[in-house]
């Protein structure tokens, strides 16, 4: 029986000081908590200038030291998934130091390409850690209104990441740039300043500790209809928690949905173009590539800043399928240069269509598939629900870069985004919910088909 969530409730949180406060105090642990994801996004960045390490010598060691990372990020998301569901998500937060700061050890001081293979495999913990506990957090913190800009900021944290490792490295040495990334774990430090999700107090039945969370997030107005919010929630969720989890409806409902975002996000090109961006720019401009690689990842920015600003005014679905829809015809563009135009001196139309399908990518797959993966599991689940959907998009991530490092022709990557592309876009018109201004229950009833009863009960919305 379907739960009726058509019910006469305010939840406002407006704070006894000003509500540009609240929203500033959750921005500023949105921020804090993406600390880590930043320095993930800087060892992501590293596998770019691995040539001047000399037994990387291959391109095929050189992806399969790119597959390192995200296959012990798929083996480690489970555990880490049990350990939230514990300990909460902050602490898995603060965890991922440890990996991380071992993982740069054992690059910094590597003697052989064992040693890399084992660092960028102890990154992966850190990854798989990272990429459940914070896009959780940042949706369990946030009002409806700005859910999805946080929700967005663990794709935006990763890129800047990525772009910052890029810039130190062509100022600095590629060993004080690997010293200085290490070090910069020590900024996690500023994860003691910012609260618990209250969820997972009201979750542990830490009543006093949850108005306290809330009180600071949100400030001190409307803290019993927010907590007895989340009671209805695990009460409708519990039932589906550890030995009956896989039978629970709402986990039917929304767990294959998550890992097929993230599976769609890891196929559907943006994550495949950043790790080969270096070899598909050379065929198209073999010698201004490097400025050309800077002008994707502007693009790239660009893109993230479009989503940040309209994500919670036009929704999910609308970002979405636009981007699917240009993606696609950009990779429909790719694919035909790359079989007729290669050797013409239509050079800088490959190249538009390139910075158009990676901008488009970060309006809409790249962060929306992190925020979605979170938004359509209710919030008893999430620990392990969010834990299965990693797992799924690591191992395709994992599995896409070996298959590339046996000589995959680069054209034939492109005609795998045009499909992957276009069935994204069935994908969302059929089967994904808007999400905008839903609370968890709202969309596990849409998601049940039970659409009539939707609308959302915030009324600063």
């Amino acid at each position: 029986m379907e739960v009726n969530v058509n019910i006469d409730r305010r939840r406002p949180w407006r704070c006894d000081r000003s509500q540009w406060t609240c929203i500033g105090r959750q921005y500023m642990a949105g921020l804090i908590s993406n600390i880590g994801v930043f320095c993930l996004g800087a060892s992501i960045g590293w596998v770019f200038f691995d040539d001047q390490i000399s037994f990387i010598s291959s391109m095929k060691l050189r992806q399969w030291t790119n597959a390192m990372m995200p296959l012990g990020a798929a083996c480690f998301c489970m555990p880490m998934g049990m350990v939230m569901e514990k300990l909460g998500s902050k602490a898995l937060m603060l965890f991922q130091v440890l990996p991380y700061t071992c993982g740069w050890l054992l690059l910094i001081f590597a003697k052989n390409i064992y040693m890399v293979f084992v660092g960028r495999y102890v990154w992966g913990i850190c990854g798989a850690a990272l990429c459940v506990a914070v896009p959780v957090y940042n949706v369990e913190i946030s009002q409806l209104k700005v859910r999805g800009a946080m929700g967005s900021m663990f794709y935006g944290a990763i890129i800047y990441g990525i772009m910052f490792a890029n810039v130190l490295e062509s100022f600095l040495s590629t060993y004080l740039v690997n010293i200085i990334l290490m070090l910069m774990a020590v900024l996690n430090c500023t994860l003691q300043f910012i609260p618990q999700s209250p969820t997972f107090y009201i979750l542990h039945d830490k009543i006093n500790q949850a108005e306290a969370s809330i009180a600071w997030l949100h400030g001190d107005q409307d803290i019993d209809i927010y907590i007895e919010e989340i009671k209805e929630q695990v009460f409708l969720g519990e039932e589906g928690r550890h030995d009956q989890w896989c039978s629970h409806k709402y986990a039917w409902r929304s767990v294959p949905r998550s890992s097929i975002m993230l599976v769609l996000y890891q196929l559907s090109g943006g994550v495949v173009i950043s790790g080969l961006l270096r070899d598909i720019l050379i065929p198209m401009s073999e010698t201004a590539y490097n400025t050309y690689e800077w002008v994707i990842w502007l693009a790239m920015i660009i893109g993230y800043l479009i989503c940040f600003v309209l994500v919670d005014r036009v929704g999910r679905r609308l970002l979405l399928a636009l981007s699917a829809i240009i993606m696609c015809l950009s990779a429909l563009y790719i694919c035909i240069w790359f079989k007729w135009l290669r050797h013409t001196k239509w050079n800088s139309q490959p190249l538009t269509a390139l910075c158009i399908f990676i901008a488009a990518f970060s309006v809409g797959f790249g962060p929306l598939a992190w925020l979605l993966y979170v938004e359509l599991i209710i919030e008893p689940l999430r620990p392990l629900g969010c834990a299965v959907g990693a797992t799924v998009g690591w191992l395709t991530a994992s599995t896409m870069t070996i298959i590339f490092a046996y000589h995959l022709d680069l054209y034939s990557v492109f005609y795998i985004m045009l499909i992957v592309c276009f069935v994204s876009l069935l994908f969302i018109v059929i089967f994904l919910p808007e999400t905008k201004g839903l609370t968890s229950l709202e969309i596990q009833n849409k998601l049940g088909g039970k659409s009539n009863e939707m609308h959302s009960t915030d009324s600063s919305f």
